[in-house]
């Protein structure tokens, strides 16, 4: 009988094992894709294959998470307004997926914030002071959370630089802020299926930034 469990105990854990194996390699595939996407119709491909990770696995929130992510990023493409929230009602509940199976987690209240902003473009005066307010508490959480976190640092940055001064912008503080982020993302890179995206963001934001300082000098 104790050989029989010890034999049971053996099989189970090497099928949890390669269940997890499979996750990890099907994760860094589909992300090696996501590095390279540029177009609506590659975040969606690569986002469906996210999803099917998620329903094939169940228990793991990154697939989930980066299901979300595509779906968020496929909305920038987006140019009819009646169909901005539909879309991102799609990505929040991925999202609230993802935060189900990993609650209190810096890098899903990054894509809540993500999700508010894309909301203010639907109409940006009626918007703008609801949802800055719901995008920048989330990520106020995400630093409380992870203070590392270089993604939390980029999106308030962009939020300060992109937003006119009338309405609490603030460039400086903004190209503080990607300072900061790019501080972070070298100080500790993100490894394996971990999220790292937003590196190539913050390198655009202190190009400008730069450029604004010099004419600034002239």
């Amino acid at each position: 009988m104790k050989k029989t469990f010890l034999f049971l105990s053996l099989c189970s854990g090497t099928a949890s094992y390669a269940q997890s194996s499979k996750y990890h390699k099907a994760i860094e595939q589909n992300l090696v894709l996501l590095d390279t996407v540029k177009t609506e119709a590659g975040y969606r491909k690569v986002g469906s294959t996210f999803e099917r990770i998620a329903t094939a696995e169940k228990t793991q929130w990154l697939a989930y998470y980066y299901a979300s992510y595509c779906a968020i990023r496929a909305v920038r493409f987006e140019r009819d307004l009646n169909m901005i929230d539909a879309r991102l009602d799609q990505a929040e509940i991925l999202t609230h997926q993802a935060s189900t199976l990993s609650p209190n987690n810096s890098e899903i209240y990054c894509l809540n914030a993500l999700i508010a902003f894309y909301r203010i473009n639907v109409d940006f005066m009626a918007r703008g002071p609801e949802y800055s307010a719901i995008a920048n508490e989330a990520l106020h959480k995400a630093k409380i959370l992870d203070p590392s976190n270089p993604r939390a640092y980029l999106l308030l940055g962009e939020s300060k630089y992109s937003t006119p001064e009338q309405f609490g912008g603030d460039k400086k503080l903004g190209c503080q802020l990607f300072d900061k982020a790019f501080t972070l993302f070298n100080e500790a890179p993100a490894t394996g299926i971990a999220p790292h995206w937003g590196k190539a963001d913050v390198a655009r934001y202190q190009s400008l930034c730069q450029s604004q300082a010099s004419a600034a000098t002239k």
